[in-house]
């Protein structure tokens, strides 16, 4: 008797224990801004923009008037400037129920996922962006400015199980252009990839300093 009642009090906690894990794909524009054109000559937009440029948080790396050139750098949270889309994972067990619904291209998140066994997983992204700002003079009194930013991500994830005992470290490197795509594996192996790409913010803020 007592075997049947432990035999039906197990039942009734994996019965309780349940999960769902989705992804929302990003929804910014594929296509995002990056140029704009100033109504003064080259020499006055490369003038002004330099020390401009040098009072933001970017690192400026190169300079090369002759050709137009400034190269910066960001490094650091990537949540502003990258659209991964969101995380939602569902978690249901004798604690209670939990629900974490958090956009992918978050600095760090702690957070479960219930497949066929409850896991903790702790995610951190980095984003390195390199920046191509060239200055055309399209006219005596006109000038486009272009922004390029080489977008690299790199993921690092650890899992662990209900013991606390490590099943699956690792970390994910990914990089990509202004205006195109790359995809990370999710935690649950699903064939369906997260997929990042430039929210265009990066571009903005840095032309919204040139003048």
């Amino acid at each position: 008797m007592i075997r049947v009642a432990t035999a039906l009090v197990s039942l009734a906690v994996i019965a309780g224990c349940a999960g769902k894990l989705d992804y929302v794909r990003p929804t910014t524009p594929t296509s995002v801004e990056n140029t704009k054109v100033i109504n003064k000559s080259r020499q006055a937009v490369w003038d002004a923009a330099v020390p401009q440029l040098g009072k933001e948080f970017f690192v400026i790396n190169n300079l090369d008037k002759s050709s137009g050139l400034i190269n910066i750098s960001y490094s650091g949270d990537p949540e502003k400037y990258v659209d991964c889309g969101r995380i939602v994972s569902y978690v249901k067990n004798a604690r209670g129920e939990r629900t974490y619904d958090f956009p992918a291209a978050r600095q760090q998140m702690d957070y479960e996922i219930m497949t066929s066994n409850l896991f903790f997983l702790s995610r951190q992204m980095n984003l390195d962006g390199r920046v191509n700002l060239i200055f055309e003079e399209i006219g005596p009194e006109q000038t486009r400015v272009s922004a390029n930013t080489r977008y690299a991500l790199r993921l690092e994830q650890t899992t662990r199980d209900v013991h606390g005992r490590s099943v699956n470290n690792g970390a994910t490197n990914v990089a990509f252009n202004t205006n195109t795509s790359a995809s990370f594996p999710r935690a649950d192996n699903s064939n369906e990839p997260v997929s990042c790409r430039s929210t265009g913010q990066l571009e903005k803020d840095l032309l919204s300093n040139i003048r």
